[in-house]
């Protein structure tokens, strides 16, 4: 480059005037503006920031080049004297060639470019595909064939997802977010679905951390996942986990057949979860200047689920779907063994714990989608979701010749309805809105006293656009809530307006920002409703409260994010407040017993900083990563009066892949959560971690082997420390485990037909049943 810089003056003056004479040449030809606008083929939305390149023929002499703005939209001089062509390329898009005449329109109009190519024979996605990018209120995450190659089921693609985490007991955490709403191609699905999707099934994952009035308000969190369309075959699994030690059971096996036409898709599937487990539980609690209590336990953990599921779904015509699904679920979960409890000096007071449990639950939803105008945008959406659970649960300890009982039947029905409306009202511009209508009834069957009943109605409404390097929404939802108790002679109505706001702006290609503003609602459950006494010990007792009352929360956050394809990093500012909480109460009764029960404590403030990712090393690694520093207040309120609790926290959750020579591909999952506060107590749990590697036989078998927490030989899935006035308390959970705990898997899958390229399908809401369980 020197040489060039220090070019004779006469060689410089003679490149100066040839550059003049072409400019002057130029000049007097006939120049124009080229214009036109770059769409996506798949869904008809602008392709921003791609690029855009005029070359003369017949040597491809390149002529001039831009990108696209956040609208599609492109200009370039043109030339009419020369035929020429203009070439269209953008990450995760097959580049485009478009021919271009002497005499050619100067608004070539609307240009579609197709996405990547799939292999019809695996659908996994060929070639580079972008690791993620930022949609509005979304962050999108397109699976490849690394994440499938890594993966046997839905749940295993969702822990390579950056900051979402699924833990022992398949449990969906996103950053510090505990409720999560789960979408499938638009419609509302319980968390156990997930498990039985094919890892090769899913397209795509959105991931919405601010959900928007058009979600429940109590929804913390929405997972939209979108798969791979097929025009007409057949496809299934079945999978097994084989744990290699009696000692520690844990198995998630599923079986999945599905049958494809242009018209219509017939599915059925299987998934069940065993989790066995020796499990030690204890506390410490010290009642100043009076007892100190010590309790040891010894159990045996039986969780047994067994799921079956059902669905059709049927195109009524190009613009209509209806989709009918059906699940029924079978599961328990007990704890037999030993216990142990010392007061003081006085000798142990022992017993032998024996649980009965069986629940059984049945959901039916209907979904239906149809769009009036697909270029306006118009449509509307109903789902209607009925859900009913039945459980009985018989607790005894036997002490001698003495037997204390605690005998629940819970029974709970759900039912929702949700309509959605859209359209567009100017180009850059729609509208969202809808309503919902909800009615849950709770009761104890054997016991009268407890009778709970709500019902919900919502009204909501959203506008969203986009201008130049800006896009934005405004919504807002009204809640009016009716709740009725057998001890309250008269409703308790109550309406709440929760807003919310979004504002994103595009640098360019690389760096945006949004800010997000959103007030949601927190509804209490069963067992925090249900004011039946529960006997835990001779020194404890539990009982739920039906005086609960729904809380608001409020959070913001400010968000950049840095995409360059091979690395995604998404670094936010947070700040949530969540006032007159539901929070578990702690208390010494006159007769020296601790209650624990619920209220509405107070105020918890959390303010701090995220940061999450996935980065792409060539195509061999792929490291994900979240990270939450937050400050934690807990303000009681004047009932509790509670001293402020503050604390600084920490979680962080890791997963990478690693591929290997012959289809060897490892994989890495580590979560940790420091200890956090709320009201009364600070709350904790262990590091936790698997390590597997999968080898694949052929292009429908795959072997793997997985392992938990090697070496660890405990894990602590639960400690709390309480305080209270009179009191100190320290209480732990942990699991007993081999020193090497493995499980052998086993995947054959299958899939014939023909594939047809995916379309985008809008999310709609609607309520999340929670199981009992934990």
């Amino acid at each position: 480059m020197k040489a060039q810089a220090i070019l004779p003056l006469h060689l410089a003056m003679v490149i100066f005037c040839t550059i003049l004479a072409i400019s002057a040449q130029t000049k007097a030809q006939s120049t124009e503006k080229m214009t036109g606008t770059l769409l996506n083929a798949s869904n008809k939305e602008p392709v921003p920031f791609a690029n855009v390149a005029m070359y003369q023929l017949p040597d491809s002499v390149f002529i001039a080049g831009t990108n696209t703005d956040i609208h599609g939209y492109f200009q370039l001089p043109f030339t009419m004297d020369n035929p020429s062509f203009l070439k269209f390329s953008y990450m995760g898009f097959e580049n485009l060639i478009f021919p271009m005449g002497t005499s050619g329109s100067l608004n070539v109009g609307k240009v579609y470019i197709q996405e990547a190519e799939m292999l019809l024979e695996t659908l996994v996605v060929e070639g580079e595909k972008v690791a993620g990018s930022t949609e509005g209120e979304k962050a999108v995450f397109l699976i490849n064939r690394q994440h499938v190659a890594a993966s046997n089921t839905g749940m295993d693609i969702l822990n390579l997802i950056p900051g979402v985490f699924v833990d022992f007991n398949q449990s969906i955490r996103i950053g510090g977010k505990t409720k999560v709403l789960i979408f499938v191609n638009g419609a509302e699905r319980e968390h156990s679905y997930v498990q039985q999707l094919r890892a090769e099934q899913i397209d795509k994952i959105e991931v919405i951390l601010n959900p928007s009035a058009r979600f429940a308000a109590d929804a913390d969190a929405v997972i939209h996942i979108l798969l791979v369309e097929r025009e007409s075959g057949f496809s299934g699994m079945v999978y097994g986990e084989l744990p290699v030690s009696r000692k520690e059971i844990y198995s998630f096996p599923t079986a999945s057949l599905s049958f494809y036409s242009p018209k219509f898709h017939i599915y059925t599937s299987y998934n069940g979860a065993f989790s066995i487990f020796d499990v030690n539980q204890s506390y410490v609690r010290e009642i100043f200047e009076e007892d100190k209590i010590l309790l040891d336990q010894k159990t045996r953990q039986r969780s047994l689920s067994h799921t079956f599921h059902q669905g059709l779904e049927y195109a009524l015509g190009p613009n209509t779907l209806v989709h009918g699904y059906l699940s029924a679920s079978w599961f328990s979960e007990t704890h037999n063994g030993d216990i142990k409890l010392q007061k003081n000096q006085i000798d142990p007071w022992t017993a032998q714990r024996q649980e009965i449990d069986n629940n059984r639950s049945l959901t039916t939803a209907l979904y239906l989608q149809h769009e009036f105008d697909p270029e306006k945008g118009q449509g509307i959406t109903l789902d209607l979701t009925h859900s009913r659970l039945k459980g009985e649960n018989f607790l005894t300890f036997y002490h001698e010749e003495e037997s204390f009982v605690n005998p629940i039947q819970p029974e709970q029905e759900v039912s929702n309805l949700r309509v959605d409306f859209r359209t567009g009202i100017i180009p850059g511009m729609r509208v969202s809105s809808g309503f919902q209508l909800q009615q849950q009834e709770f009761g104890n069957g054997h016991e009268s006293s407890f009778d709970f009943s709500s019902r919900i109605q919502a009204l909501y409404s959203s506008i969203n656009w986009k201008k130049d390097v800006f896009d934005g929404e405004l919504g807002i939802r009204a809640e009016y809530i009716q709740i009725q108790t057998v001890n309250q002679e008269e409703e308790n109505n109550n309406l709440y307006f929760l807003p919310n706001a979004r504002i994103g702006y595009i640098w360019n290609e690389r760096h945006s920002a949004r800010f997000f503003f959103r007030s949601g609602m927190v509804y209490p459950l069963f067992h925090q409703l249900n004011n039946f006494e529960t006997f835990l010990d001779p020194y404890t007792l539990s009982f739920g409260n039906q005086n609960l009352m729904p809380y608001i929360h409020h959070q913001a956050n400010l968000e950049h994010t840095w995409n360059t394809g091979n690395l995604m990093l998404m670094n936010a500012l947070f700040f949530e407040k969540r006032s007159n909480m539901i929070n578990s109460l702690h208390r010494i009764n006159t007769a020296g017993l601790m209650e624990v029960t619920y209220a509405n404590l107070g105020d918890l403030y959390q303010t701090g900083l995220q940061s999450s990712g996935t980065m792409r090393l060539g195509k061999l690694v792929s490291i994900n990563h979240m990270v939450r520093i937050f400050h934690s207040r807990g303000v009681g309120n004047k009932s509790a009066a509670f001293p402020v609790n503050d604390r600084l926290a920490i979680e962080t959750g890791l997963s990478g892949m690693l591929a290997l020579e012959k289809d060897i591909t490892l994989t890495l999952r580590f979560r940790y959560l420091s200890p956090v506060n709320d009201i009364q107590s600070d709350f904790f749990s262990g590091p936790l971690y698997f390590v597997a590697g999968e080898k694949k036989l052929g292009n429908q078998w795959k072997v793997g082997l997985t392992s938990a927490l090697p070496f660890s030989r405990r894990f602590t899935y639960s400690g709390l420390e309480t305080w209270g006035g009179q009191f100190y308390q320290r209480s732990i959970g942990q699991i007993s485990m081999s020193r090497l705990p493995l499980w052998l898997t086993l995947n054959y899958s299958f899939q014939k037909g023909k594939s047809v390229q995916k379309e985008k399908k809008k999310v709609s809401s609607g309520l999340h049943i929670n199981k009992k369980g934990f």
